[in-house]
C-alpha cells in the first residue's frame, strides 16, 4: 500500500516554519529598534530540530519497501534534489541580488564568488567572518538536507536492515569524530554536527509509526507538554552551550513530534484543513521569511509604527509570500520539473 497523505504532519511543518519566523522576526525589529527585546522562553530555532526529525520520518515513511529496488537510489536522489534546489537557488540568487544593490541593508553583505558557489551546491564555506553559513544563511540546514539524503540514496542500495546499520553507523562516526575534532577541521566540525542524529530519531520514529497501534490524546497531550517543557528548561538553564544540539534540541524535537504524528488524526475541519495547505508551503515560508520580515520591519520602524504591529505584520506578510510562491512557483515547478526529468530516454524506450 503506498503511503498516505499525514495530515498532522503538514500541520506541524507549518508551526515549525513558523517558530523560525518568529525568531527572525524578532531579530529584524531588534536590528532596527533599540528598544524592542523578543522573549525567548525557549529556542525559536526548535522548529528546525523538528524539521530534521521529520525529514528522517519522511524519507523513511516514503522508501521503507523500496531498498534493493532497481534505480531507487539515482531516483530518489533525483527527486529530492528537484524538490528542494529550484526555490533554494532562487531565494540565494535574490539574496545575492540584495547584496549587490543595497548591501547597507544586508548583514554580512561581503562579496566572496568561493562562498557563493559553495552555497548553490550545498557546501559548508566559511563567510568572511569566519562563520560557516551560505548566501542565504538559513541554508545551512539545507547543507545537512543533502548530506542525510545523499547517504540515504546510498543505503538504499543495501538491504533495509543493513542499509540502516550502515546509515546509522555513518552518523555516528560523523559525530563521534566531529566531537574529537580541533577547531581548525571546521568542515569535519560541521558534518558531524549531533543535530544529524536528528534524522535518525525520525526513522525510528517512523518505525513506530507504521505499526497499528496510537496514543489517546491525553497521552499525546502529555508528550506535547514534556516537549514543550524540556526545550523551556534547556533554554532557561543554558544547558544548550555545553550539551550537543541532539540532546537540547533532538530529544524535545522527537517528543513534540511523536505526541502530533503518534496522536490522533487532526479534524477533519476547515481549520486543520487550513493549516495542513499551509503546511504545504513551510519549505517556501522557511526560504521566503528572511526578506519579508526584513521589509516589513524596515518600513514599519521608519514609519513609526508600534512594534507589536510591525511584528505582526512582518508574520502575516511571511506567510501571505510563502502561500503564493508555493502556489505560482514551488508547486508547478517541481511537478513540471519531475515530470519532464522522469521521463525515459530514447535508450532506456529501445530496451524496454
Amino acid at each position: 500500500m503506498p503511503p498516505k497523505y499525514i495530515a498532522n504532519i503538514q500541520i506541524l511543518r507549518f508551526f515549525a516554519a513558523l517558530l523560525v519566523t518568529f525568531a527572525h522576526m524578532g531579530v529584524a525589529i531588534e536590528d532596527r529598534d533599540a528598544g524592542f527585546r523578543m522573549i525567548y522562553p525557549l529556542d525559536w530555532g526548535l522548529g528546525v530540530d523538528i524539521f530534521f526529525v521529520i525529514s528522517g520520518f519522511i524519507m523513511y515513511y516514503l522508501m521503507h519497501n523500496r531498498f534493493q529496488e532497481p534505480g531507487v537510489s539515482r531516483d530518489f536522489l533525483k527527486r529530492r534534489v528537484l524538490r528542494i534546489a529550484p526555490l533554494y537557488w532562487l531565494c540565494t540568487t535574490l539574496m545575492v541580488a540584495s547584496i549587490v544593490a543595497a548591501g547597507a541593508l544586508v548583514n554580512n553583505n561581503a562579496i566572496d564568488l568561493q562562498h557563493i558557489a559553495a552555497s548553490y551546491l550545498f557546501l559548508p564555506w566559511q563567510r568572511t567572518d569566519g562563520q560557516t553559513f551560505p548566501v542565504l544563511s538559513l541554508g545551512w540546514t539545507l547543507n545537512y538536507e543533502m548530506l542525510f539524503y545523499l547517504l540515504f540514496a546510498v543505503v538504499l542500495s543495501m538491504s533495509r536492515k543493513t542499509g540502516l546499520m550502515v546509515l546509522a553507523g555513518a552518523f555516528s562516526a560523523l559525530m563521534v569524530a566531529a566531537a574529537l575534532a580541533p577547531p581548525s577541521m571546521w568542515l569535519l566540525r560541521f558534518w558531524g554536527n549531533s543535530i544529524i542524529g536528528e534524522f535518525l530519531l525520525g526513522i525510528l520514529l517512523a518505525m513506530i509509526f507504521m505499526r497499528p497501534a496510537r496514543l489517546t490524546f491525553f497521552t499525546s497531550l502529555a508528550l506535547m507538554v514534556a516537549g514543550v517543557t524540556s526545550a523551556v528548561c534547556v533554554y532557561q538553564t543554558e544547558s544548550y552551550l555545553y550539551l550537543p544540539r541532539l540532546l537540547t534540541g533532538g530529544i524535545p524535537a522527537l517528543l513534540i513530534t511523536s505526541a502530533i504524528i503518534l496522536g490522533p488524526n487532526a479534524p477533519a475541519s476547515a481549520p486543520c484543513k487550513w493549516l495542513a495547505r499551509a503546511g504545504d508551503a513551510s519549505y517556501a515560508l522557511y526560504l521566503t521569511h528572511p526578506f519579508a520580515t526584513k521589509l516589513v520591519a524596515i518600513v514599519g520602524i521608519k514609519l513609526g509604527l508600534p512594534t507589536i504591529l510591525v511584528f505582526v505584520a512582518g508574520i502575516f506578510c511571511s506567510i501571505v509570500v510563502a502561500a503564493t510562491v508555493y502556489v505560482l512557483f514551488e508547486k508547478p515547478f517541481t511537478k513540471q520539473a519531475i515530470g519532464f526529468f522522469s521521463k525515459p530516454t530514447m535508450k532506456e524506450t529501445a530496451g524496454a
